[in-house]
């Protein structure tokens, strides 16, 4: 392992050795539950089985298991002070003698006294993949679950006896409205108790949103349905699959609305072998739709505000990418590269955005960075808003200070 691998690990690995981040995980209520059931309700699966935490923490995914009838359960954690505390509340709750808490990186283990038979582990960050922490469940994967049969290209055969707590995810993306955030940081500080306090915005951290916003929205900040742009088989995929990501979608406006940015959350869901569906067994959700996680949502800004008008279609390009400065890290890119006008606006001008950021979620410091790179209009292009009598222009101006009118910050 080279040493600013060696190093962004040994942050990272700090950052988790802190109670506070596992208090905020344990009063996640969905996320605990959703493990509870998962666990609970496969209890034949787990009965005198050899179960791998990955990941482990305070040990409470390892108790589950232990609680279900494991035979043996490894609490694997690169953590000392939370795999010291982990050690005390196993003993505390009786199930010392059917998990064995070891602190190390999974990566560091040669082997382990028995063949392991289930993996279980909490491995998702923010959209999914900041923390990177399934590479590690795929290492363990790869390594050490006796059932994974290997093909030709060392990746595993999709059997149904592999047994992976989550089984399966899904990342997806929606537009939102904000009706917050930027025009608090646009309306604040330019009339501050009658004073103009606009100098102090460059020192506000993400002032400017270019850097993704953990944030919980509303449903109806939404503005269309979302759209699934990637999904994950935890029997299957390869660290390799992880490198690059790319996806596009189209989304078809139903009503005329504003666009802020994109919104990304994700759903797990824990099928095992007797499972008919997928969509029939436990699922972990951080939607907006339901009750909030500690994960919230991811908010992607766009630099301006986009107003596509009812039958348009705003075709988007998201590429995930791993850094190359640490590969917990993923550079997210939205590219917007032409706004398709419906059939009802064949008579209006041809709006032409594009729009990309580069997101890159930051786990030691909890922040983001990100880069903007706007080609530009065209030269026919209209201001926004615009006072002319063409009917976009009209439109648009309609939508704007309606919804001005509507959202006035005190």
């Amino acid at each position: 392992m080279d040493s600013r691998r060696t190093s962004n690990d040994q942050r990272y690995f700090e950052s988790y050795d802190n109670f506070q981040v596992h208090e905020l995980m344990l009063r996640d209520r969905p996320r605990v539950t959703a493990y509870h059931d998962a666990i609970m309700n496969n209890k034949h699966l787990f009965e005198n089985k050899i179960v791998l935490d990955v990941g482990s923490g305070t040990g409470i995914l390892s108790m589950f298991a232990a609680k279900a009838g494991a035979k043996l359960v490894y609490a694997v954690d690169a953590c000392p002070t939370i795999c010291g505390l982990a050690k005390e509340l196993i003993q505390n709750n009786g199930l010392q003698d059917h998990i064995q808490v070891i602190n190390k990186r999974v990566e560091d283990i040669e082997k382990f006294d028995h063949n392991i038979d289930i993996i279980i582990s909490e491995w998702m960050g923010f959209y999914l993949f900041h923390e990177s922490m399934l590479e590690s469940v795929i290492y363990a994967r790869d390594h050490f679950l006796h059932s994974s049969l290997q093909n030709d290209d060392n990746t595993p055969e999709p059997s149904e006896s592999i047994v992976i707590f989550p089984s399966h995810a899904y990342l997806y993306c929606a537009p939102f409205v904000d009706q917050h955030i930027r025009i608090e940081l646009n309306t604040m500080w330019d009339d501050y108790f009658g004073l103009n306090m606009s100098p102090i915005l460059p020192h506000i951290k993400n002032s400017d949103l270019s850097e993704c916003v953990v944030e919980t929205i509303e449903p109806s900040q939404l503005v269309h349905d979302s759209q699934l742009i990637q999904s994950i088989d935890l029997r299957t995929i390869r660290i390799d699959d992880l490198r690059s990501m790319r996806s596009m979608c189209e989304f078809e406006i139903d009503n005329t609305c504003i666009i802020s940015g994109f919104c990304f959350w994700f759903d797990c869901y824990f099928s095992s072998n007797n499972n008919s569906s997928i969509l029939r067994s436990t699922r972990l959700t951080t939607s907006p739709h339901t009750s909030p996680t500690h994960w919230k949502q991811t908010l992607v800004f766009l630099p301006e505000d986009i107003y596509p008008l009812k039958g348009d279609i705003v075709p988007v390009n998201i590429k995930l990418k791993q850094s190359s400065e640490n590969r917990r890290h993923y550079n997210l890119t939205i590219s917007i590269k032409k706004i398709k006008e419906g059939a009802n606006n064949n008579n209006i001008d041809d709006n032409e955005n594009e729009e990309e950021k580069n997101q890159q979620m930051d786990t030691a410091s909890d922040t983001t960075s990100s880069e903007s790179d706007n080609d530009g209009n065209e030269s026919d292009e209209h201001p926004i808003p615009c006072s002319c009598d063409r009917n976009r222009c009209i439109l648009i101006k309609t939508i704007i200070e309606k919804y001005d009118a509507e959202n006035i910050v005190e």
